[in-house]
């Protein structure tokens, strides 16, 4: 059922574009809209599935480097 709505969407989609600029406009707008909303539900998903507090290893590692990093250059001047 899913694959029949899909066609008739991209059926009524396409039909749109014959319509002239106000065709494609309606066209474009829809276009992006979609990709909004797919760009929050992807941010609302990742919201859930990785906690704000979450141990980020590279970012610590990044942070091991720098101070490692900042000895060296403190021994190196003193």
């Amino acid at each position: 059922m899913k694959l029949l709505w899909s066609i008739l969407l991209a059926a009524f989609l396409g039909l749109l574009v014959f319509f002239g600029p106000i065709g494609i406009y309606i066209l474009c707008a829809i276009i992006a809209g979609v990709i909004f909303r797919s760009f929050i539900l992807i941010t609302e998903i990742h919201k859930q599935v990785v906690p704000p507090n979450s141990n980020d290893k590279a970012k610590e590692a990044y942070e091991r480097y720098i101070k490692e990093k900042d000895e060296k250059e403190k021994k190196t001047l003193g």
